[in-house]
């Protein structure tokens, strides 16, 4: 079971199909210093997963780089992180957005003294 799976499960149980996913409704899936917080409307058919993420100041995705099945497309909303990735580094700032192969090995982390608010896609929804 995946990561992704394993916080949906309870809510796939539920059955209710949901069209409008309230704030309290998001599925945390993070850690400590990086929420990344699953829209899911409690379908198994989703085909889709969509996170809303905040990279607290100083934080990272992990000490080591992570890799998955998939692509992933994400936008900075606000703020700025780095992504490492492929063996290159890049500063992706507000209003600007990635494209990525997931089962390329790469890391998410905020150096600066702000929170980041960005937002991602990715198939497939299991990771």
């Amino acid at each position: 079971m995946s990561l992704s799976e394993f916080f949906t499960f309870e809510q796939q149980e539920n059955k209710e199909i949901k069209v409008v996913i309230k704030p309290e409704d998001l599925i945390e899936i993070g850690s400590e210093n990086v929420s990344m917080k699953l829209v899911n409307n409690g379908s198994n058919k989703q085909e889709i997963g969509f996170l809303i993420e905040e990279y607290a100041p100083n934080s990272t995705t992990g000490s080591s780089n992570i890799k998955h099945e998939g692509e992933e497309v994400g936008t900075v909303l606000s703020g700025e992180v780095e992504l490492e990735y492929n063996g290159e580094t890049y500063l992706i700032k507000a209003g600007e957005s990635y494209v990525i192969d997931t089962t390329i090995p790469h890391k998410f982390t905020n150096h600066s003294d702000k929170a980041c608010r960005m937002i991602s896609a990715h198939t497939p929804k299991a990771f």
